[in-house]
């Protein structure tokens, strides 16, 4: 493959060796920038944005090869480097190839032959491993996205009861290390068979969607979140807060529901959408797990429904 777009650093302190191999590089229809040392073509580097390939001598004064590309990799720089080198300096040679560059090339008399092959192999070579990492960097986009979405509720857009079962047992792991409170709220939309049944199922689905934001907008605190447990049914996670906190956020559950005044001509509660919130708040141990938690505030949730709906019972 051709390459003669590229701009090409050359640091060589040769003059005879310098002008020949600008000559090869000229007449193949290179752009080249010259230096005779590894601190000048460094300086150039530098100076210059345009560079795509270095090819540099070993041995030099200064600056020798192995400390330019030292200077350049630690400083984060990826573009290909190529090494010029003789027979004797082979181990160096190797040594460059650990230090980060990306070839080495001999100079003997066959260079006129391998040079421009030399550069066109390291280019494709670098353009492949670019072209690697860039699609492997975007598999993994797709791959954080895919995850993203395996834990978001499709209806909704809020996290999904795999979510809440991964981050309550995270969340309950660290209660238990530095002994803070987790409280949750079970959250059941009021009479919602019978919103379905009156107004249909495109506007339940569309009711589940405003419930699930006005509740998501009722929690404020960095570590709160909220999941649709199922059905009709909410969930929210309150880590570090007590009862009263959890009381205080379940109230402005019940109040940003009422703001979305969405009718309920069926309800046996309201003329409006309402929910029932159960709250329980315990103190992670090695004895006891989230299940109880759960359970807890599940037997809040049947209270508030078994004392008339659309109102809040908690724990003693």
């Amino acid at each position: 493959m051709s390459t003669p777009n590229l701009t090409i650093l050359l640091a060589e302190d040769d003059p005879f060796a310098r002008a020949m191999l600008e000559q090869i590089l000229s007449d193949k229809g290179y752009r080249i920038k010259m230096a005779e040392n590894g601190q000048e073509a460094l300086k150039k580097f530098y100076e210059d944005n345009d560079i795509d390939l270095i090819i540099t001598d070993m041995n030099m004064p200064e600056m020798n090869g192995l400390e330019l590309i030292r200077k350049l990799r630690d400083e984060g720089n990826d573009l290909p480097i190529i090494v010029l080198t003789s027979n004797l300096e082979i181990k160096t040679a190797v040594s460059a190839i650990y230090g980060g560059a990306n070839a080495y090339l001999l100079k003997d008399e066959n260079i006129e032959d391998t040079f421009v092959h030399a550069i066109e192999h390291t280019w494709d070579h670098y353009q492949l491993a670019r072209e690697k990492h860039r699609l492997l960097i975007k598999l993994e986009e797709k791959n954080q996205e895919l995850e993203r979405l395996t834990f978001l509720d499709g209806l909704t857009g809020i996290s999904n009861r795999r979510y809440f079962d991964m981050l309550i047992d995270k969340e309950w792991r660290r209660g238990t290390r530095d002994k803070f409170p987790i409280s949750i709220a079970m959250i059941d939309i009021d009479c919602f068979k019978f919103y379905n049944d009156t107004y249909g199922h495109q506007s339940g689905d569309d009711c589940l969607k405003q419930v699930a934001g006005a509740l998501k907008d009722s929690l404020f605190r960095p570590g709160d979140f909220i999941a649709r447990y199922g059905g009709e049914e909410f969930v929210a996670v309150m880590p570090n807060i007590g009862l009263k906190g959890a009381m205080e956020m379940a109230v402005r559950m019940q109040h940003n529901i009422r703001k979305l005044a969405l009718p309920h001509e069926k309800s046996d509660v309201s003329d409006h959408v309402t929910v029932s919130i159960g709250l329980a708040c315990m103190v992670p141990d090695p004895q006891t797990d989230t299940a109880q938690l759960i359970e807890r505030a599940d037997t809040c949730l049947y209270r508030a429904k078994e004392q008339g709906r659309n109102r809040i019972c908690q724990t003693q």
